[in-house]
């Protein structure tokens, strides 16, 4: 967020209004930053110390490779208000969490669980730098309710809507059919593992296939930008969901959402299966594992054993926590997101002090 779409929207913004000094300053110090995180002058500070202005305008201006004609909206219709950039924060982030808990309220049967499951992971599954991909997510998210009704007109738009905000939205198409979709437990493993198999043949092809669709994210299939490691951890929550949901499968699968959110989780593995090969894969992970704070408190509430249903939610709330103490304090992530600095104080000297540590 602090170096795409913050200093995106204040580009734009520049058409309409005059930006303020702190707006100019946020501008160039989040492409000096850029600049220096794509190693494009290596480690020449004075040569990124020398970027203009003109040259952040430019090039945040024809930044819209990540984002739709949805996002773009929202940007404009901001920019038009004149709205300062912690609008844009603020307003992703109510249409992302209003869809959220609008899910919950609807499709959940255990909302106080599944609002507690997906409060204590949001650190670490939120990222603001994907923060138009999180609103298709939060749609499709949504959308899902529309699958299990078979409103199928009504979900299709939804799928547009959210391919408008980000293009990646498009791989929840086929998710329509997953309610009705009857397939055993030992099948999705041998899919899984099959998945595995041809990944490591699969490069040419995906890259191919995204130079065709989109030449755009060229520099993301060539793993260009970002890193392109196998998802352990994703994976590994991909497959102790799986394992729950099989456990309890036979009590739960005529039940509603059920067999909806089982084979869309065992989608997310299926994807992951191809991370290490495919660059950014764990993107498409987002929109198949996202109901699993839904979809965890409906296998729990299957036990029918009373002190092992306590024992069982009691442990996969400290495995939650544990999960989250990993990923704040062990692995720092996201801990730098500038939650405090675009909302309160010195924002300018905020991203000075960054870059004066670099």
């Amino acid at each position: 967020m602090w170096y795409t779409y913050a200093p995106g929207y204040l580009a734009i913004k520049s058409e309409s209004t005059r930006l303020s000094e702190e707006e100019e300053e946020i501008l160039k110090s989040c492409y000096e930053l850029r600049v220096w995180m794509n190693r494009e002058f290596g480690d020449d500070i004075q040569a990124i110390k020398a970027l203009t202005l003109e040259q952040a305008y430019e090039e945040y201006y024809s930044d819209y490779h990540h984002t739709g004609i949805g996002f773009q909206l929202l940007e404009r219709l901001l920019a038009y208000l004149q709205a300062d950039v912690q609008w844009l924060l603020f307003t992703t982030s109510f249409l992302v969490l209003g869809l959220v808990f609008s899910s919950i309220w609807i499709q959940s049967t255990r909302p106080a669980w599944a609002t507690l499951f997906f409060v204590i992971t949001a650190n670490f599954f939120v990222s603001l730098n994907v923060i138009a991909q999180y609103i298709a997510v939060a749609i499709c998210l949504f959308a899902c309710s529309l699958a299990e009704k078979r409103k199928l007109a009504w979900f299709y738009v939804l799928i547009a809507i959210a391919v408008s905000f980000h293009y990646s939205a498009i791989v929840f198409l086929p998710v329509y059919f997953l309610p009705k979709l009857k397939i055993r437990p030992r099948w999705c493993v041998l899919l899984v593992a099959f998945s595995l198999i041809i990944s490591q043949f699969s490069y040419p092809l995906v890259r191919q296939l995204v130079l065709w669709l989109a030449p755009k994210y060229q520099n993301y299939i060539d793993g260009v930008v970002g890193g392109n490691e196998f998802e352990w951890i994703f994976m590994a929550i991909n497959c102790a969901v799986f394992v729950l949901g099989t456990f309890y499968y036979e009590k739960g699968k005529n039940l509603p959402y059920y067999r909806l959110w089982y084979n869309l989780n065992v989608l997310a593995m299926i994807t992951l299966a191809f991370s290490g090969v495919v660059p950014w894969i764990k993107r498409i992970n987002y929109y198949f594992a996202a109901p699993h704070f839904l979809f965890i408190p409906l296998a729990l509430s299957l036990e029918d054993h009373p002190i092992r249903r306590k024992v069982f939610h009691g442990v996969t709330v400290l495995l939650f926590c544990a999960e989250i103490y990993v990923a704040i304090c062990v692995m720092n992530k996201h801990g730098t997101l500038p939650y405090h600095a675009f909302f309160q104080g010195d924002r300018v000297r905020w991203l000075q002090s960054m870059l004066n540590w670099i």
